[in-house]
């Protein structure tokens, strides 16, 4: 069966910094966490987990990482698109009682199973942190991860996490902390690949609104974020969006003339040996085809390539692109082969 690989996949300034390179600091946290296994009492997994810790952040830090280690995505009940839990009330009380007994079978389940879809992960999140006296909510909300999604919402169909400690908001996304998953031909999840992402932990607002949004504005909490630039973001693959900051163009949408210089340019950690672009008019043939599931490098292409000429200044990178034909509709960069970011294009006359 071929295989297709997606990625689901914020501490504020410098502790935020650190997610780039390493998170050494909570290196003596995320070891003892490692040990800790789930003996059927939440109560006494959240007090194991953070008995040594002395702040909030440290308690966040045990119960976000307990999570992404043992807990894997649910691709089966994702694929199944199951309808939301509905209930017959005779109160608002009644509600409640109600939905906080489902919400925590669901947890149950998701302990026993050590399986779980979003919702799994970020109602288990809160309800840890809640349990170790830390202020922790859902945020349910649109996340747009394909090529395709530039200028549109994306999917309302995910859920994450916002902290409040000592009076700011901090943003996690534990599924996507998590891992990723393949996709078979036929656009169904296959299985699960287990591998933290740490971009998804304690994320500012802006870093987070990259490929998310919230349904309810308010958990913006005072960003001045809103729909229209959430829709013209770029696209960017999420495997490499904790090591990349674009620069120019900003927006995903690129209004021009013909003949107009496009001046690409971004800020990379990593090394780039070719860069090349293709369009819906203009495309180098595909270096990577998949042979009984597996990638394989297609070496008889590259004859055919097209490369960039591009500016390297320590880690930024840029250079000029032409619209040279007015039928161009978008823009896609490729590292390396890969096709790492995109752009819509709307010529003016």
């Amino acid at each position: 069966m071929h295989k297709y690989f997606i990625f689901f996949f914020f501490i504020i300034s410098n502790i935020y910094s650190q997610n780039s390179n390493n998170l050494t600091e909570f290196d003596s946290i995320d070891n003892y966490v490692k040990r800790i296994k789930y003996n059927g009492d939440i109560t006494k997994l959240v007090s194991d987990l953070t008995i040594t810790c002395k702040t909030d952040i440290e308690k966040s830090r045990a119960i976000y990482f307990w999570i992404t280690e043992n807990i894997s995505y649910d691709y089966k009940t994702y694929n199944k698109k199951k309808k939301i839990q509905s209930f017959k009330c005779k109160s608002k009380t009644d509600c409640d009682l109600k939905i906080a007994q489902w919400k925590n079978k669901i947890l149950d389940r998701v302990l026993n199973k050590k399986t779980a879809i979003c919702s799994g992960y970020s109602e288990l999140f809160k309800k840890m942190c809640n349990l170790a006296l830390v202020d922790c909510e859902v945020v349910e909300g649109y996340t747009k991860s394909e090529p395709n999604q530039i200028g549109k919402m994306g999917i309302l169909d995910h859920a994450w996490n916002v902290l409040l400690i000592d009076n700011k908001h901090y943003y996690l996304d534990l599924t996507w902390a998590a891992g990723s998953c393949s996709k078979n031909k036929k656009g169904k999840l296959d299985k699960f690949y287990k591998e933290r992402n740490e971009y998804y932990w304690l994320t500012p607002i802006d870093k987070l609104s990259r490929n998310h949004f919230p349904k309810d504005t308010l958990q913006l909490h005072n960003s001045k974020y809103n729909k229209e630039l959430f829709k013209r973001n770029p696209y960017i693959k999420n495997s490499i969006i904790s090591d990349i900051e674009i620069v120019s163009p900003n927006s995903g949408i690129i209004n021009a003339k013909i003949c107009d210089t496009i001046k690409i340019q971004f800020e990379y950690s990593k090394e780039i040996k070719n860069i090349q672009v293709n369009t819906n008019v203009k495309r180098n043939p595909k270096v990577w085809k998949i042979e009984s599931g597996i990638e394989i490098f297609n070496e008889k292409v590259i004859p055919k390539q097209q490369y960039i000429n591009f500016n390297k200044e320590n880690e930024t990178y840029s250079f000029d692109y032409i619209l040279d034909n007015k039928s161009i509709r978008y823009i896609e960069i490729l590292f390396d082969y890969r096709l790492r970011i995109k752009y819509l294009v709307k010529i003016t006359e």
